[in-house]
């Protein structure tokens, strides 16, 4: 989707020629595992020729086109169409208007498919041109993500992205450094680059698969269903959430920031669905991408500078990041001088040190990233073995280096309380006035910021009576922050304030939400069993630091559920399955005007399954069955509503 922003140029066929014939080149050298450009730059050249020919044959070219392979050539029954794309947000919620929209992670592989007989795991093709792609059958048997067999009798196809992780990366690169072949560039062409190779196919085990489609079953209404079967058959998922508003859609789309920040998987924008079935049937496709599929990428930008000197800081977790510091550059409207390094790991298998010549990218507002060395300079990295905060020996998991000193490190215990002061939202409290505090012996945890007086802030320098009572104010105040902020002050890895706040929807206040469990999570649309693993094990972790704050006086306000007084199916949870004499959808939304939510599969924390079907041997019957579940007809599920 080009930009509401952008003008269509006047046509010029000699710069639509040399579009054309770059982007082949490019793509070309892309697929062989030899990119000269970044993916940004590419993306403009894709564009400008948007712009100017929007009917060229070369946009119609989704993937690796006449180029050398070890692979034979095998025709995709259905096309595996590329997407169209947009930058601006405004664009994209236009796009979602008036829809229920699934959101997933837009991740930098190959794309591919998986396709299954009778239930068992036959054949794995390339997308290709889109029509047709190679036979990577051999080497996609040594991807742990590619299930052998599925108990379902029918043939169908799983479709996905093969990516390989920052890890994995570091680790291929100095196995194939072993083997005496070129090292890798990045993590971006290193899946192209070893599905076209003639040998070394083991190689591939280092990759991973996310699937986000399932082609050939019929039984689907949703794509949150198809979600819901890949997740229970065991497949690895890019975080796919159900997005009902256009809040939803902004939400998603900070933390996928968030991940391009922090994460080590590539990713560069979102894929966005609309998530009703009939939908897609009655917009189809064009010859290039589906109607009813979009995809945002942040605008970004790439420059080139030298690195002045490399420093290290221990996070709140313990982990001892690296920044360079670089010469000035301009990038995206901002003056850049500090770039994250990664890891440590990254750090030594690229030999950063001072003095290399790097380019770098940033995408929108997201922190600005290294992209490869151009020039590297004389001499070897410097990896510490210290904590720069407290000196305590540092361990290595292969990829970073960690402090294991958690109580004992100031600079963990400084970032743990700076988290705090940033997620409820204390206002004037700086990471400057923080380390004071910490300085001077008033601070060593969260629960301290509760017991400070004015006459301690004032204490503090350069502190007045005006300033020492508005931070006494302004923490003081804290103790009543939203519940979601209150959770997400904890700092519990893998879950920030969205995350949060989808509980909070299902479990509405603190101590519904320290009882639950990992199986009442996974029953939540979006929510995958190592997430809900770690959310559980986080409120474990923090249990005490939630007594300690409690007992200090803070009284985190939960969400009003609703206004209108108690609601008939309030608390209680829902698997519809067979066939109704309404929609589905017009069934599903009675049940949540009267408090009820909706949840994919039946656990134990199932309360209902409504059919009309009451003999089928359904899975979803057969398990409610098991677990004693109750079983409405329709009529049933009327009476109550």
């Amino acid at each position: 989707m080009v930009s509401s922003k952008q003008q269509q140029k006047s046509y010029d066929p000699d710069r639509a020629a040399w579009l054309a014939s770059e982007i082949m080149r490019h793509k070309r050298l892309y697929y062989a595992g030899r990119p000269e450009i970044s993916d940004i730059d590419y993306d403009k050249l894709e564009d400008e020729l948007k712009l100017l020919a929007p009917n060229h044959p070369v946009l119609g070219i989704v993937g690796a086109v006449n180029i050398e392979s070890a692979n034979s050539k095998v025709t995709h029954d259905l096309p595996m169409l590329s997407l169209d794309k947009t930058y601006d947000v405004k664009d994209l919620l236009k796009w979602a208007s008036g829809h229920e929209v699934m959101g997933t992670l837009k991740v930098d592989g190959t794309s591919m498919s998986l396709v299954y007989r009778e239930g068992r795991f036959s054949l794995a093709k390339t997308r290709g041109d889109g029509r047709q792609g190679e036979d990577v059958t051999a080497k996609l048997k040594w991807v742990a993500d590619a299930i052998p067999q599925i108990d379902v009798v029918e043939s169908f196809e799983v479709r996905g992205e093969l990516y390989c992780s920052e890890s994995n990366f570091l680790s291929l690169a100095e196995e194939m450094q072993s083997l005496g072949l070129e090292r890798p560039s990045s993590p971006r062409n290193i899946v192209a680059g070893i599905l076209g190779r003639k040998v070394h196919g083991e190689l591939a085990r280092y990759f991973n698969f996310f699937a986000f489609d399932v082609i050939g079953l019929n039984s689907f209404k949703s794509e949150m269903e198809k979600i819901a079967w890949l997740d229970k058959n065991g497949f690895r998922l890019p975080e796919p959430r159900l997005l009902k508003k256009p809040s939803d859609l902004e939400a998603y789309l900070d933390h996928v920031k968030q991940k391009m920040e922090e994460d080590e998987i590539g990713c560069d924008g979102a894929v966005f669905s609309y998530n009703d079935l009939a939908t897609h049937e009655e917009l189809g496709a064009t010859a290039h991408h589906p109607r009813y599929k979009l995809s945002f990428k942040w605008q970004g930008e790439t420059a080139r500078s030298k690195i002045s000197k490399i420093e290290w800081a221990t996070s709140r977790l313990g982990i001892v990041t690296p920044v360079a510091v670089i010469e000035p550059v301009e990038l995206s409207g901002a003056k850049i001088t500090n770039i994250t390094l990664h890891n440590a790991a990254h750090v030594r298998a690229y030999n950063l040190k001072s003095g290399d010549f790097i380019e770098l990218v940033r995408s929108g507002e997201v922190i600005p990233k290294f992209l490869s060395v151009v020039t590297s300079a004389v001499g070897h990295c410097d990896i510490p073995a210290t904590c720069p905060s407290c000196r305590s020996t540092l361990i290595s998991d292969d990829v970073r280096i960690k402090c294991m000193n958690h109580h004992g490190c100031p600079a963990q215990q400084a970032g743990v309380i700076l988290n705090w002061i940033r997620a409820v939202n204390v206002e004037d409290l700086s990471e400057k006035r923080l380390q004071q505090m910490i300085d001077a012996g008033l601070v060593s945890s969260i629960p301290d910021l509760y017991k400070l007086s004015m006459e301690d802030l004032l204490t503090l320098p350069a502190t007045k009576e005006k300033m020492a009572k508005k931070l006494f104010e302004n923490i003081q105040s804290s103790k009543t922050a939203p519940l979601a902020m209150f959770l997400n002050g904890l700092g519990i890895e893998g879950a920030g304030q969205t995350t949060w706040e989808k509980l909070l929807e299902v479990f509405h206040s603190l101590e519904k939400i320290r009882k639950t469990a990992v199986e009442d999570i996974i029953a939540i649309d979006g929510f995958a069993e190592k997430s809900a693993q770690q959310i559980i094990e986080g409120l474990t972790r923090q249990s005490k630091l939630i007594d300690q704050l409690l007992v200090v006086g803070l009284t985190p306000e939960a969400p009003i559920s609703h206004s209108d007084g108690p609601r008939p199916l309030d608390g209680m949870s829902f698997v519809i399955t067979g066939a109704l004499s309404r929609p589905r959808k017009e069934i599903e939304d009675l049940i949540k005007k009267a408090g009820g939510r909706m949840v994919s599969s039946v656990s134990k924390a199932t309360s209902v399954l409504v059919t009309n079907e009451t003999d089928s041997a359904s899975s979803k019957m057969i398990k409610a069955k098991e677990l004693g579940i109750k079983i409405w007809s329709e009529a049933e599920l009327m009476n109550q509503v």
